[in-house]
């Protein structure tokens, strides 16, 4: 049974197919199956699973290198992790086939697992990369018993170009750390690396034609830092290997600080500009063929100063080199454009609505550099890429962007301040599978607790836990259930109203000379937004002059008990800092921001932060990710926490309780929460 089909285009039905089938073909195995992400278009479950002891591996001939060797290394990897190190036995076997799909068919494949073997049946070998790393989910071992679930599997995307962008010319990144990324990216089945490899603070990969782009000079940050030409070639050679494409962008003629001290001129007008930078592509496009990177990213974004200024023959004479090599340009919009153009591909930022009837990729509220490790996976689920349910030869797909504005103060604070690791594998549903309708009312809150859509990002939730728990060791993958904590709010009040609240704790009533201020219906999450910096639909609305929100929940303990917690205020991104810097004594740049437990004052971290805003201070402990968590002291029984929340450029809050190993994150076994009011003493 295909339960996509009974439903048709349900949304939540489609997204809760997992669940729905387990239910109907075998309720007493449902604790058996596996979580799958990114989840495939069609899943049917058998009633039994079996048991490996060993495994044979067969594929095609002439598997050793390239993509289909990719394929077998990852069979050995599953082989040496589960303990299954014999040639013989279960048979696991990698056939090319016909497998018919509605779009995408290089991508598609089909896996069949019986108790007498397991067939993968690909149109390619590209097929097939995308079907292991299935695989790789689908088999388990729990106290020393490795299992896969009977199933049958027909899976493809949704959309063609599925991608994630690094902006190494800011906050430079080492080969070994791309490639961590690139891995998580193949698992996930993403398949476009956007390299943004040039800004105002270095050009970062290495030219022979103009090696004063290498000079210490050239840098304001991460000074020689920069890729040699056989480190690219080899990055891309293993991201091709992997199903992944690179786009490099050479960001210009704005972002250019880097490249015009590189090459001597004071404004991009002077016409060396124009043929160092059609030098440059020429050099770009002579290290790597136009099969494995067909496409050049230009740029073009924000040119807005006097010497980013270009004459009328700039772009189209770079156009004209990429062409030239025989590739395709992708650029910014909105952007400088060719007049008259119709053959760019548009990739969309902010709020950029694509341009009728040109190809476009999707990067409209994709910022990981704005999101927080608990409210990424919400945008995600319910943000529809293209903003149509799936990809056509307008239509491309989404990149998810990573802007590290802000210097780091070393290349893995940035994967601790920005979910990235968590905002790839989230994505990766959207993206492959694709959603029938957007869902904005849904982008920065938990959608009603017993409705259609709360189960489905719940179901969402928890495969993203378990797949934290299964692959993500040792890496900074933050994320912790949060659809099981309930809050209410009250507010947005003036600042000074109810100032008694956090003395004389929590009621259903109050009343003050403005009116009655009764708490919110019950709402849930880990980062509430009261309203959102982008426009989103936040939880409230505030009227003029009204600036504080009170939330409460409650936390039962059987024992008494301290407990680690990520607590936070409108969290600074790692773009800028017009979110402020904390204070001491104080929990966030809007003192008016508190928290306590059982009426007493939660101390507020003892910041590191130096206090400065600039772009060249590095974010410290600014996000609750990248510091010690708070110390939470839980009693016997029933404890409130009542946070008072206030804005500074966003007005969020983050609470959520957490088992911590210095690592990663995962939830505190034992407690349950309730929004009663608490009873009078």
């Amino acid at each position: 049974m295909n339960i996509a089909d009974r439903w048709g285009s349900d949304f939540v039905m489609t997204r809760l197919l997992t669940v729905l089938c387990c239910a109907c073909l075998c309720l007493a195995a449902v604790a058996a199956r596996p979580a799958l992400l990114p989840m495939p278009q069609q899943v049917e479950w058998g009633q039994a699973e079996v048991t490996l002891e060993g495994v044979r591996f067969g594929v095609p001939p002439g598997w050793k290198t390239g993509r289909g060797g990719q394929v077998v290394a990852v069979l050995g990897a599953l082989r040496s992790e589960h303990g299954l190190a014999s040639d013989d036995g279960y048979p696991i076997r990698f056939v090319m086939g016909k497998v018919e799909v509605p779009r995408f068919p290089e991508e598609a494949y089909r896996i069949e697992v019986t108790p007498e073997g397991t067939t993968v049946t690909a149109n390619g070998e590209l097929g097939h990369l995308r079907a292991v790393q299935t695989i790789r989910q689908l088999m388990v071992s729990t106290d020393g018993r490795t299992t896969l679930p009977v199933c049958r599997i027909v899976d493809y995307p949704a959309f063609k170009v599925r991608g994630f962008m690094h902006d190494v010319g800011r906050n430079f990144q080492s080969i070994e750390q791309l490639r961590m990324q690139i891995d998580i990216m193949a698992a996930y089945k993403l398949n476009v690396f956007h390299w943004h490899l040039s800004d105002h603070y270095g050009w970062r990969l290495e030219s022979k034609k103009y090696p004063g782009l290498q000079k210490d000079e050239a840098f304001t940050r991460g000074i020689g830092d920069y890729y040699t030409q056989q480190e690219f070639v080899d990055m891309v050679n293993y991201c091709w290997e992997r199903g992944i494409m690179v786009l490099p962008e050479f960001d210009s003629p704005g972002h250019s600080g880097a490249f015009r001290k590189g090459i001597g001129i004071q404004t991009m007008m002077d016409p060396r500009a124009e043929t160092a930078m059609v030098g440059l592509i020429d050099e770009l496009c002579g290290l790597v063929s136009a099969e494995r990177m067909p496409w050049i990213h230009l740029g073009t974004d924000e040119a807005h100063a006097a010497a980013e200024r270009v004459p009328a023959s700039y772009l189209p004479a770079l156009h004209a080199a990429v062409h030239g090599h025989g590739r395709e340009v992708v650029g910014w919009w909105k952007g400088i454009q060719v007049p008259g153009d119709t053959r760019q591909i548009l990739q969309t930022w902010a709020k950029a609505a694509p341009t009728p009837g040109k190809r476009h990729i999707d990067s409209r509220s994709n910022y990981i550099n704005h999101l927080t490790a608990l409210d990424a996976p919400l945008r995600f689920f319910f943000q529809q890429p293209c903003r149509v349910p799936h990809g056509d030869e307008i239509n491309l797909g989404g990149i998810l962007c990573y802007w590290p504005d802000l210097r780091v103060s070393d290349e893995k604070a940035g994967l601790r301040i920005s979910p990235v690791l968590l905002s790839m594998v989230a994505y990766s549903e959207s993206v492959w599978r694709g959603l029938e309708e957007d869902r904005p009312e849904f982008w920065a809150k938990v959608p009603p607790q017993g409705s259609k859509e709360f189960e489905a990002f719940r179901d969402f939730e928890q495969r993203l836990v378990e797949h934290r728990d299964r692959f993500m060791d040792g890496k900074p993958f933050h994320f912790v259930r949060t659809t099981d904590i309930p809050w209410r709010l009250l507010g947005p009040i003036r600042n000074d109203e109810l100032p008694e609240l956090p003395e004389q704790g929590v009621r259903e009533l109050y009343q003050t000379e403005a009116g009655p201020y009764r708490w919110t219906k019950p709402i849930h999450g880990g980062t509430i937004h009261s309203q959102h910096f982008f426009g989103f639909p936040g939880h409230l609305k505030a009227g003029k002059g009204d600036d504080t929100v009170y939330a409460f929940t409650r936390i039962h303990s059987e024992e008494a008990r301290e407990v680690d917690a990520w607590i936070n205020f409108n969290t600074v991104s790692s773009s800028d800092y017009r979110a402020g810097v904390a204070r001491p004594g104080d929990w966030n740049a809007n003192p008016a921001c508190d928290v306590w437990l059982n009426g007493e004052r939660v101390d507020p971290p003892e910041w590191k932060s130096s206090g400065d805003t600039d772009k060249e201070t590095p974010i410290t402990d600014g996000v609750f990710t990248n510091r010690e968590p708070a110390k939470l002291s839980l009693r016997k029984g029933w404890n409130t926490i009542l946070l008072r929340s206030a804005p500074k450029w966003k007005w969020c809050f983050t609470f959520a309780p957490i088992e911590w190993d210095g690592v990663l994150a995962r939830e505190v076994e034992g407690l349950t929460y309730s929004v009663d009011f608490p009873r009078a003493e």
